[in-house]
């Protein structure tokens, strides 16, 4: 298990390099923090060029949550006359509440769309997770997270008025692993997110504390699984 630090004081600049990548001081440091959340690098060619490597580049930095946006790519050259492939994957990595590494692949473009309207590293983790569970800043900041399972405070204190809907019951499995106790349990139609009234997220692994619906006015909420880009082999989602 990874010791599990709650907040890190590291800091990046926010300067980059040709293709958005971070690259001020602390960048190394942010990287070997993260890094047991991340493959590790290499490069093994031989003397005609072939063979592969594993680098990373940093994107995006939050030090009060102790997680980042990286870049994993994979170069390699299967012939000598051949030009050298890339593939790449973005990830938003660090560490959940227990100390446990995770790694989830996200979008490259709203990445680099943050990127070019001028975004801070903390504003481009903001940016990845609002794309992640399809919240607006202001709504992210008064959710609670558990894992990739995100709680939403509802606007409204009666979401099902005038809506068709069916009731799950009070206990509801989410994402494989988080289970959702609430005083009611409903989907209604149309609406991809699960509705819960007073919810409490449990871990049935234990990997994470249980985690209560932060305060609202309102005793509704929705239940968000992460959405999750394709990935290579070489960085596909650790964690859950």
């Amino acid at each position: 298990m990874a010791k599990y630090i709650k907040k890190s004081n590291l800091t990046v600049a926010n300067t980059r390099g040709n293709y958005g990548e971070l690259i001020g001081p602390g960048t190394g440091a942010i990287i070997s923090f993260v890094s047991p959340s991340l493959p590790e690098t290499f490069a093994d060619f031989d003397s005609k060029g072939r063979g592969d490597a594993i680098n990373l580049d940093l994107y995006g930095w939050d030090a009060d949550q102790s997680v980042a946006v990286i870049q994993v790519r994979h170069a390699f050259r299967q012939h000598k006359k051949w030009f050298m492939q890339v593939r790449k994957t973005y990830v938003l990595c660090g560490f959940n509440e227990n100390g446990e590494a995770f790694r989830h692949p996200v979008s490259a473009s709203v990445i680099h769309g943050a990127i070019r309207r001028g975004c801070t590293p903390e504003q481009v983790v903001e940016a990845v997770q609002c794309w992640m569970w399809k919240v607006k800043p202001d709504v992210l900041a008064l959710s609670r997270r558990q894992g990739d399972v995100l709680i939403v405070p509802e606007r409204s204190a009666n979401p099902l008025k005038n809506k068709e809907y069916k009731v799950l019951g009070n206990s509801v499995t989410v994402a494989g692993t988080h289970e959702i106790d609430a005083d009611e349990i409903v989907r209604i139609d149309g609406k991809p997110f699960i509705y819960a009234k007073n919810p409490i997220l449990r871990h049935k692994k234990g990997q994470h504390k249980d985690t209560k619906a932060p305060m609202s006015d309102s005793k509704w909420f929705t239940i968000r699984v992460a959405d999750e880009e394709a990935s290579w082999n070489f960085s596909q989602r650790l964690g859950d």
